[in-house]
Formats: C-alpha cells, structure tokens, sequence
C-alpha cells in the first residue's frame, strides 16, 4: 500500500513531458506561459461567480455557478499540472487530477440537463418589461379609483351637509355617527354634542312615542326589517316639540352584520297643522254653503238630486237625504209644481247659455213664494253635458215694490251695468295678490268704464326715502319747472357708505313728505304721469287727502283755489276726481281720475261706484300685503274663505238685483275644490290605517308571547284581562280596522269620482303585464268570489294568451278590470243565491255554476284583446245602449253611484285610443271586451282625472 502511495507522487520509470518536446526552450516556454495564464484565467472565474452568488443572495440556482466554479478550478488545476509534468513525471497524479476533473465535468454536465429546461422556463428580461410595465399600469389605475373613491366620499359628504333632509346616522349600537347640518336645524343640537351619544343619554324622543321608536330600531338591528319609516315626536335642543318623519335604512356586510343605520329625518309639524288647517277649512266651506241665503243644488242627466244646500231643504221642509234617495227632484216638490221647471230644465239643456226663469213655489210656512232661478249644464271632461246647476233667490219681497222699481229703470240698468263691473273688477283684483297686478288692473279697468282720458294711482310718503338720482331727483325737477320755475325741492345726493360706487339722492320735500304715481292708465297720446311730487306741489290738498277726504272738480278753470288751479292747469286737466285709500297697516293711497279733453262732470253714481271700487281696493291691497309678509299657505286658503264669505254677504245685500248670480255657475269648481279637501285627510287617514293594523297586529303578537312564555300573570294583570275581554278585543280589533279601512275607501271613491268631472290628473306610462294587474285585480276581489252561507262560489276560469308588454296606466286600467269584475260579481247575485237554494234542497242536484271567464289574446300585431264573461241573467238592448252614460245604473238607490262604466270608458277609449263594448241578451249572461293597442302614441303621461268609482 505505502509502494503504490509512493508511487502515486513518485516520477518512477517515467520521462519528463519536456523530452516530448526535446527540451526546446522556446516551445516548452510557450507551453509554460500558456498554460500558466489559462490556470489564472480560470482561478479568477470562481472567484466572479462567488462573488456575484454573495451580491445576489436572491439569485435562483446559485449552486450551479459554485458547481460549475469547481469544474473550472479542476480545469486550471490540470493546466498547471501540464507544466508541473514537463520536468516531473508524477503522471499517475496527473492523471487521477483528470479523473477527477472528468467526473466534476460529468456531473456539471448533467445537472446542466436536467436544469436547462427551468431556466429556460424563467421570464425574459422583455417579459419582465411587460409585467413591469402591467405593475405600473395597475398602481396608477388603483391610485386613480382611490382619487375618485376620494372625490366620491367628498362629494357625498358635501351632499348630506347641504340636504334640505337631515341625515343621522347610527352605529351598530345605536350611538350617533353622523349629525348632519339639516339635523342641527331641525332639532338644534351641534354635531359635537351628540355624536358617540346614545338617544337615552339626551331627550330627544318624547316619553309617550319610545315604545314605538325602539320596536322600530329592534327590527332594523336584528335585521327583521332592511329599512322601515316611522313618525313620532321629538324634542328639540330648546325642549320643543316637533312631529317627524323617519325613514331608517340598515346597511350590512357581506357576513350579515350590522354595520350602521341610516336614517333621513323630515320636520312635518308644519304639515300637519296645515293638514288640520284643512279639515278646519273644509267644515267652514260646507257651512258656508248650507247658510248661503240662496238655493243651491244640481242634478244628473236624469234630474236625480246630486246636491242640495242647507237653505234649500229648510225652505221646503224636506231633508237632505230625502232630496237624495228619490229618482226625481219632481217627486217631492209636486208634479203639477215642478211644471214650470221642467219647462225650464229642458231649455236650459237645447241652449249651452245658462237660462235664467222664474218660478212660484209653496214653501213650508205654507206661502207661496216668488223665485228667480238661474240654471247652467255642467259638462264632463269629454263636453258633454252630465247634470245641471241651479241657483235661486226668493223675490217674493222684491215683487211687491217692482212698480216703484220701473221708474228708476234706466238708472237701475246703469248702476246694474257699474255693479257688474264692479264685480268683475273687484274679482279680478281679489284673484290677484300681487300688488302691482291690482292696481294696474284697477286704473284699466275705470279708465275704460267711466271713458276718461286717464286714471292713476299714487302713494302718500310720509317720510324721506332713498331713490335712484337719475330717475327720482329728475323726475322731480322736470315736474317743478313745469309748475313754476321759482318752486324748488330739496335734492341732496349722498353716498352709502357700505357702497361708495353707487350715487343715491335723498329728497327733502317742503312739509316732510311727497307722492309717488305708481301706475296710471292713459291715452297713448298723453305724457306720463309716473314719478315722484312734492308735498309743496299738491299744496293744502294733502291735508284734505290725509283725511280722505274725496276731492271732485268738474272744471279747472271755476275753481276757487288759484293755487290748485295752476297746479291742475298746468297738466292740463280739466276735470278731476280723487278718492282716497287708507290700509290696514295705515299707507295712504290716492285714485285718480282726470279728464283733459273736456268738461266732465262727475255724477253722484260715478263717485258712489268709485268708492265701491276703492273699497274692493283696499281690501285687496290689505290682502296683497298679508300675502307678501306670511307666505304661508293656511293664512292664504283663510283668506281665500274670507273672500268666499265676503262675496256671499256681498250677494245677499244686492240679491235683489241678481247681478252676480250668473258667477255661480262655476259651482263645479267648487265642488271640485270641495272635494279636494275632503280628499286630503280621507287620503290621510287611509294610508295610515295600513300601519295601525301592523301596529295593532304587533301589539297582539306580543301579548301572545307574554301569555305563551308568562302564562299566570298577577291577579292584577288578570283582573285587568277579565275587565277588558282580551280575547274578544284581540279578535274584534282586526275586523274593526278592516271595516274602517273599507269605509275610507267608498269615501275616497265617490269623493275621486266627483274630481272626475271637475279636473284632469297625470299619471305615467309604463309598459305592464296586463295579466298581473287581472291577477291583483281578482286577487282583491277574491272575498266577493268565495262561498257564503246563501251564496254559492264563483269560478273564475281564465284562457290567458301570450300577450306582449304594453304601454299604458296601470293604475286606471286595474280601474277598468276592478269595475268590470265587480259588475259581473254583481251580475251574478241572483244566479248564487238561486243555485245556492237548489244546492241545499237537492245536493245530488249538477246545478249550473256561477262563472267568469277571462280571456286574453293578440289581434294584429299592434291590439291586444280582453275578455271577461259571465252566465249571468244578461240584459235588455236597451240597457246594453246606456251602459256607458255617466250616473246610470240598474242598482238600488244608494248601492251604486252609476259612474263605472262611463269612467271605464273614458280609461279605455279616451284615454287609451281603444275600444270597450258589450256583448249580450237577456238570459245570455254579457261579454265586456277590451282592445287597447300596445304602444300609446304619447309615451310620456296620460292626462287622467279618472276617478276610482263604483261600478255599475
């Protein structure tokens, strides 16, 4: 063993390499030098590649750079062993060297195999580029949603701030996060007062209403309801009381839990004493009317009393549902009485004019009495006539001095045509509250009456205002030198001192006031009179004004007062007429009447209309006033009542002239806005019984539960049970709101179907599945179509077609399915209880079914059809020719107001462009068919003031 180590670094037998080259110096230097420098060169490359492995720590499959750096030192290693064998032949360790250089190489070149594949599974520079380049895009795009995410979180939050509805909102603990500006208004409490507070740690829910509010927030909390609305009472920061209305939203995470409650807040306190100011209003209207000291009242197409007034029935001793209940007005007043009115009922429906006729009636106090009675047809929304107005005013008094009236008729007949314009005028100023629209429409209006060359109106100033240089302080110098070049008014121009860019001028009149003509009514030939006057200029006139006195010239030039005289000459007036105004908040106004052309005198008649005028004046600017200051809609209805009052105390006074009568023909207006007011609170109090019945349902699932889960209760709780009959009230209580739900929705129908004939209302068009609103429609009728103990069921068989979307109201044409439903329902009466009889003697009996088909199908491409039939007993061709005329109907008094059908009709053919027919004979049962086309050509909105009335 120690000979072959020995020979292992031993030379032995062998030759040095340097014979090979015969020891020729400069072949064997070059063989030193070159391979001297390849064992350098490949020394220095792992001594690179270890130093690259320690600079990146993070490089993948570093140990192949150490492997392959041990193949390349074996490599260098056997260069020097070339020159170590040119004088040393120790090739047995030469070639172990190479044998172990043979065997680094091996495995280099093997795990180069097995590695080439991962790296060349490694990304490219250009596809690191790529995904660089991804990277940024995607940083930038992130940082631009969290721009935008930003600018959506500032432009909320500047949206809930600036909401006119508050905004709270509550943690999951019901503690305030947010308290937004709104809020602090409403209730007064700063946000920094009440975030992080519980509402139990300030009063801010009133005592009586936190039962309600907190089962309200259990249910948003434990998430049995998303969102709800509720309205109760709240305190405000200064211990005031508010009416509110919240409407609560519970927003949750993906996982279900509650992160926060949203509530938005309205104050309704003002509404609701408005919505009371209505009721009030209401009364005070009907009052009005039944204490009108005329009759009042109107008629069907069929002379059916529709409305009579209180005056009405007390004259005749007859009550007002007596009036009501019978066929025909002529059934009580008498049929050789009612003669002369039915005369002149009949010209009153061959003329569109209203038709005035007097009548002689026996009243209750068994005397017979003289009327003047005014008649007009009221017309539907189609033009055509549905009834008739009638108005009348005893006159039996009046009659008796009527000889004595025929020598003044021609001064009658002229203060008439001044009444009427009084009127005229007087309505229109009151219809106005607008100041300058008053009086501009007073100038005009008695400038054109009296036929004068101008009328104008001016304002007492009592104290020194400020007025635009240009126009004020010119104004009045271009009047002063008109009157006197020696007359002089005061003018000194100042500067605001908030606004030194801006010349104002302040006038010192002689006397401390001046006048200024506001409007004025001329001759297009004539200057204007509008502008500003001294007091200096009207002279010892202001005085006699001041004191309301009325001022009448019939000629300038016979005047007594020279100084007036020059004044009035020097505008070239002749004639003049000054009447003057006091308000109610004490300004002092003057209208003026002047004539320049002429003499002319001013009759007693002419002043007396004037003052009249003036009166109305007043009345209107003090109206104008109030409006201007309150801008409140209850003082404004108040005043409309006050108006209203006025007008009929006004009638009652000059009732023997019957000047304004023909006013009242407008009667359906009224109603209209009667039915208007009932409409509110019955509207009101019919969608709040939904929520009462929830309520009340509440209340008695809780009782249960305490029953279930408390079953002995104290004996005074039980004592209390026992007192009020729990069991009967828990199930009394739900039919007594359904009854009242019921009752408020037969008022709210005749009530709509009064606004029919008196206004339009809108509703949008929106594309519906006709089957839908049938299936609700029957859906709600379902209680008329089951079983009762005299009637038998109805089956409803129905051959749906596939029918398109289409374009339509939904609301009005569940109307139409709803009346002709319930029509058939009604049809089909006689039918169950016959059946129902014959069931209950001979059960074996296949008696024939009450039945409604419902057919559907598509005509054309455009039309749809629907079809609903009935077995009923059908009707006579007489019948079928008036089924769509308004108010008729086949019922029982009082079980039908006659209005279904008609209003149908409109729904389908007005307002639809459709078609509504019926199909049937008596014994045959009726077939009701509706086409409609499926695009309407206005998209838009259907002008409707369809209301929801009974059908026939």
């Amino acid at each position: 063993m120690l000979d072959n180590w020995h020979n292992f670094f031993t030379a032995g037998q062998f030759i040095p390499h340097g014979h090979c080259y015969l020891w020729k110096p400069g072949l064997v230097r070059l063989h030193v030098v070159s391979d001297a420098i390849i064992a350098l060169s490949y020394y220095s490359i792992p001594l690179t590649l270890v130093h690259l492995v320690r600079k990146r720590g993070d490089l993948p499959f570093n140990w192949i750079f150490l492997s392959f750096g041990s193949f390349i030192i074996a490599c260098g290693t056997g260069h020097l062993m070339n020159i170590w064998t040119l004088w040393h032949p120790t090739y047995w360790l030469a070639g172990f060297l190479n044998a172990f250089t043979a065997i680094i190489s091996a495995c280099v070149a093997v795990l180069l195999v097995w590695l080439i594949p991962k790296i060349l599974a490694l990304p490219s520079p250009a596809q690191l580029a790529a995904v660089n380049r991804k990277l940024e895009i995607e940083i930038k795009e992130r940082q631009q949603a969290r721009l935008e995410l930003d600018q959506a979180y500032q432009q909320l939050t500047f949206h809930v701030e600036n909401s006119p509805v508050a905004v709270v909102e509550w943690d999951s603990e019901f503690r305030v996060k947010r308290w937004s500006r709104q809020a602090e208004k409403i209730f007064g409490w700063k946000a920094n007062e009440v975030i992080g507070k519980h509402p139990a740690e300030w009063q801010l829910i009133h005592p009586e209403d936190a039962e309600a509010v907190s089962s309200s927030v259990l249910k948003l909390l434990y998430g049995n309801e998303p969102r709800n609305i509720s309205k109760h009472r709240n305190y405000t920061k200064d211990n005031s009381i508010i009416y509110c209305e919240w409407y609560n939203s519970a927003f949750m995470d993906e996982s279900g839990t509650l992160v926060s409650i949203l509530s938005l807040v309205l104050d309704i306190s003002d509404r609701l004493r408005a919505e009371e100011g209505l009721v009030n209003q209401k009364r005070t209207l009907r009052t009005i009317l039944d204490h009108a000291p005329i009759w009042i009242w109107m008629t069907d197409t069929k002379g059916k009393m529709q409305f009579v007034n209180k005056t009405f029935c007390e004259d005749m001793g007859v009550t007002e549902s007596r009036f009501l209940e019978v066929p025909h007005y002529s059934e009580i007043i008498g049929k050789e009485e009612s003669v002369n009115s039915l005369t002149s009922d009949a010209a009153c429906w061959s003329q569109d004019a209203p038709h005035h006729s007097e009548e002689t009636l026996l009243f209750v106090d068994g005397k017979f009495h003289d009327l003047e009675i005014i008649k007009a047809k009221l017309k539907g929304e189609s033009g055509k006539a549905i009834g008739l107005i009638g108005l009348a005013v005893d006159v039996s008094d009046r009659k008796q001095v009527q000889l004595a009236l025929q020598q003044s008729e021609i001064q009658f007949r002229q203060l008439a045509q001044h009444e009427e314009l009084l009127n005229r005028l007087a309505s229109q100023i009151r219809n106005s509250l607008d100041l300058d629209t008053i009086l501009q429409t007073t100038v005009n209006q008695i400038r054109n009456l009296l036929q004068i060359d101008r009328c104008y109106f001016l304002w007492y100033r009592p104290k020194t205002k400020e007025l635009n240089a240009k126009s004020a302080a010119e104004n009045i110098l271009e009047i002063t030198k008109k009157l006197d070049p020696e007359e002089k008014i005061s003018v000194n121009y100042f500067t605001d001192s908030a606004d030194k860019s801006r010349p104002k001028c302040q006038i010192v009149p002689i006397e401390n006031c001046y006048w200024e003509v506001v409007n004025e009514a001329k001759d297009t030939s004539l200057d204007s009179y509008i502008g500003f006057y001294s007091g200096e200029q009207i002279g010892r006139w202001t005085d006699r004004l001041l004191q309301l006195s009325i001022i009448r010239v019939n000629d300038a030039s016979t005047l007594s007062e020279p100084e007036m005289q020059k004044f009035l000459l020097s505008f070239g007036m002749i004639s003049y007429l000054s009447l003057p105004i006091q308000t109610q908040s004490g300004e002092i106004g003057v209208l003026v009447c002047g004539h320049q052309s002429c003499v002319r005198v001013w009759p007693d008649s002419e002043v007396e209309l004037l003052q009249a005028v003036t009166n109305q004046l007043a009345i209107a600017l003090d109206q104008a006033e109030i409006y201007s200051q309150t801008r409140q809609v209850a003082f404004h209805a108040q005043a409309q009542a006050e108006q209203l009052e006025q007008a009929l105390q006004q009638l009652q006074k000059t009732q023997a002239h019957l000047i304004q009568t023909e006013k009242m023909s407008s009667l359906g207006q009224m109603v209209a806005g009667v039915a208007h007011e009932i409409n509110n609170p019955i509207n009101f109090i019919h969608g709040n019984i939904s929520y009462t019945s929830d309520y009340a349902l509440n209340l008695l699932d809780l009782v249960e539960l305490y029953q279930k889960y408390y079953p002995k209760p104290t004996p005074e709780i039980q004592e209390r049970i026992d007192n009020i009959d729990l069991a009967f009230m828990s199930e009394d209580l739900p039919k007594l709101l359904s009854s009242m739900k019921l009752g408020t929705e037969r008022i709210r129908s005749i009530v709509l179907s009064l606004r029919n004939f008196s206004r339009l209302d809108e509703s949008e068009v929106k594309e519906v599945n006709v089957h839908e609103g049938i299936d609700s429609t029957l859906l709600i009728l379902q209680n008329n179509l089951k079983e009762k103990p005299e009637e038998l069921s109805i089956q409803v068989i129905k051959d749906y077609g596939s029918l398109p979307s289409i374009e339509c109201c939904p609301g009005q044409l569940n109307q139409v399915f709803m009346n002709l439903l319930a029509n058939a329902i009604d049809a089909l009466h006689e039918l169950r209880l016959k059946q129902k009889q014959q069931e209950q003697q001979s059960p074996t009996l296949n008696a024939q079914l009450p039945t409604i088909w419902i057919r559907t199908e598509v005509i054309d491409s455009d039309r749809i059809a629907i079809k609903i039939k009935d077995n009923g007993p059908g009707m006579t061709e007489e019948v079928r020719s008036k089924l769509f005329d308004p108010f008729f109907t086949t019922k029982e008094v009082g079980k039908g107001t006659g209005l279904g059908l008609s209003i149908s009709y409109q729904i389908v053919v007005e307002k639809h462009g459709g078609q509504l027919y019926c199909i049937s004979a008596l014994g045959e049962g009726a077939e009701f068919a509706i086409e409609i086309p499926v695009r309407q050509q206005s998209n838009k909105k259907l002008i409707s003031g369809l209301p929801v009335a009974e059908a026939i």
